[in-house]
């Protein structure tokens, strides 16, 4: 790709970008909430059972545990989430979210009206793997899309770093595991 493409596409990337925030962030003034416990709340309806920790969210959003754990303690007291203790590793914390928090996620989706996106999703995709893999970045992608995903039925699916199970809606939720296939 030239610089003049390259170009172009950074400015729509990022006018996207600053254009998706800000709607996140007029959502989350309407909800009474702040805009990092938007993106949490969205990060967790998307996010499988090996990502839905503190440390997790910390690693996509960009964030201190510290200031996330600060957050998760909120969304706990408003009802949104739910923090379950594993029960191999007790000092480790699941988190997920609670018919209410689900019910947040939804009007988001439905408030920044991305009509059309299903065409658009394929190349996005692709962009952001790129971006991702040259510069040496975690994926975060879907289990699907995953080099450690196995399949040896259909409709069944494991993960070949965990030896676990995983369901059908599992593998359609990302992961910190992740690397593309």
């Amino acid at each position: 790709m030239g610089d003049t493409n390259a170009n172009a596409v950074s400015q729509w990337v990022e006018r996207l970008s600053a254009l998706h925030r800000s709607l996140m962030r007029k959502f989350a003034t309407e909800e009474g909430l702040q805009f990092v416990h938007v993106e949490i709340l969205q990060y967790l309806s998307i996010c499988n059972r090996y990502s839905d920790t503190t440390q997790a969210i910390s690693d996509y959003l960009g964030q201190t545990k510290g200031s996330i754990s600060q957050s998760l303690g909120l969304l706990e007291e408003k009802g949104l989430i739910k923090r379950v203790q594993d029960k191999i590793d007790k000092r480790v914390f699941h988190l997920s979210l609670l018919s209410k928090g689900a019910s947040v996620t939804k009007r988001l989706l439905e408030s920044i009206h991305l009509d059309g996106s299903e065409k658009l999703e394929p190349q996005l995709k692709n962009l952001l793997t790129s971006i991702q893999k040259k510069n040496g970045l975690k994926g975060f992608g879907t289990c699907l899309s995953c080099r450690f995903n196995q399949s040896p039925g259909k409709n069944s699916f494991v993960c070949g770093l965990t030896k676990e199970k995983l369901s059908v809606d599992e593998v359609k939720k990302i992961c910190k595991e992740h690397e593309a296939s």
